[in-house]
């Protein structure tokens, strides 16, 4: 868990859906007041294995 989100820094990334993770932005944004830092495509990897509509969800942590 997060003890601070409001300092939590997180990163998107979507597979040719960007309205959709500008909604999850807004509602990370909304509900834990942390700062998104980056919106953008996910790999090819990763493309290729999940497809159209994958939305990925990254942060920052303290420790492993």
């Amino acid at each position: 868990s997060i003890e601070h989100p409001e300092d939590a820094t997180v990163f998107i990334s979507h597979g040719d859906c960007r309205e959709d993770a500008e909604t999850v932005a807004k509602l990370i944004r909304d509900k834990y007041k942390a700062n998104v830092q980056i919106i953008t495509h996910v790999g090819a990897v990763i493309g290729a294995h999940a497809g159209p509509g994958t939305i990925a969800l990254f942060f920052l942590g303290k420790e492993r």
